[in-house]
């Protein structure tokens, strides 16, 4: 509301203003000019603004903003002119009134096109200032957003990890081997303190290398492979190339961790889970050994993980469920 505002204020002053400045106070009907020259001014405002909108997305300012700014001059005066004189015109000769505009046409064609340019190059500089503080603000109100949608994806991938379940697991796993390899305990004990350092460490950040997120899928896997006596095969084939690319933080260990949740951990059959890579995707496939009757989960695995591949780079990630199970995700360099 403010917007139009503005418009027909400064539209009404600058038709007065033309008005006067072309010479026309003179003319007997000059009050009755006066309000047809400011209602002029508004329908050119409307009309000079709607074009502006429409031209920013033809020729970008960002990109080109010494060209935008010389064809906004150009056009909006010529545009202008035109409109100018044909109200001119349709006055003189459609109303069948009689005023100066005829008999000193030079010297007003003149004044007409100086002030016209001078407004133009006006209006356009600080329409380019406006602009792009609109753009800078709201491309600072979008990055928060970003970061703030990037945090909240970051602590709940973060309390997915912290779950109790996970705790009251691994603290029962250690009472266990306490009684049975005191040895593999204290491993078990270190590599759950190397996990939670890493989650710790690292749930802040967008993105970090392939090889650092392995570091701790191995320690995971190790506390898998102590909890459930072997039943666990993991099998990473990955290039040094892949290994510097880049990656979300717990993606692979959250894809590792719904393999075990939402399949079942038998003797009879042993879960394999693959992490390998092409030029293109790493993907991170399982068989599939049954359902679980009951999963624990936050049913956040995957809608986090795609959520983070789109607003961090741009990319999404695919999802195949067939013989095996596979997860592709897109690589970054």
């Amino acid at each position: 509301m403010k917007k139009y505002f503005t418009i027909i204020f400064v539209g009404f002053v600058l038709g007065i203003l033309t008005y006067s400045f072309l010479g026309f106070t003179q003319e007997k009907d000059n009050l009755k000019l006066l309000w047809l020259s400011g209602g002029l001014g508004i329908i050119i405002a409307y009309i000079i603004n709607a074009f502006n909108k429409g031209f920013n997305k033809l020729v970008s300012w960002k990109k080109y903003t010494g060209f935008r700014l010389f064809l906004g001059v150009l056009l909006n005066a010529i545009i202008t002119l035109v409109l100018i004189y044909v109200a001119l015109y349709g006055y003189v000769f459609v109303g069948d009134a009689k005023i100066d505009f005829i008999e000193n046409y030079d010297e007003i064609l003149l004044k007409l096109v100086i002030l016209i340019f001078f407004v133009s190059l006006v209006y356009n500089v600080i329409y380019f200032a406006l602009h792009s503080y609109y753009q800078y603000a709201k491309g600072q109100i979008i990055s928060l957003q970003l970061e703030r949608k990037q945090t909240e994806l970051q602590l709940t991938a973060l309390k997915s990890q912290l779950s109790p379940h996970f705790l009251f697991n691994s603290i029962n796993t250690i009472s266990s081997l306490l009684f049975s390899d005191v040895k593999k305990a204290e491993l078990f004990i270190r590599e759950l303190a190397k996990s939670y350092q890493y989650i710790l460490n690292k749930y802040e950040d967008k993105w970090l290398t392939v090889a650092e997120e392995l570091q701790f899928v191995n320690s995971y896997y190790f506390l898998l492979r102590t909890r459930f006596n072997d039943r666990i095969h993991l099998e990473i084939n990955l290039s040094d190339a892949i290994l510097k690319t880049k990656i979300p933080p717990l993606t692979l260990q959250m894809l590792v961790e719904n393999v075990v949740k939402h399949n079942q951990v038998i003797p009879s059959e042993i879960i394999k889970i693959r992490i390998e890579g092409d030029q293109n995707i790493i993907s991170v496939s399982n068989n599939k050994t049954g359902k679980p009757k009951r999963v624990d989960s936050f049913k956040i695995g995957l809608s986090n993980i795609r959520s983070r591949y789109e607003l961090i780079f741009n990319e999404t990630i695919e999802v195949i469920d067939d013989e095996r199970f596979i997860v592709k995700l897109p690589i970054v360099v």
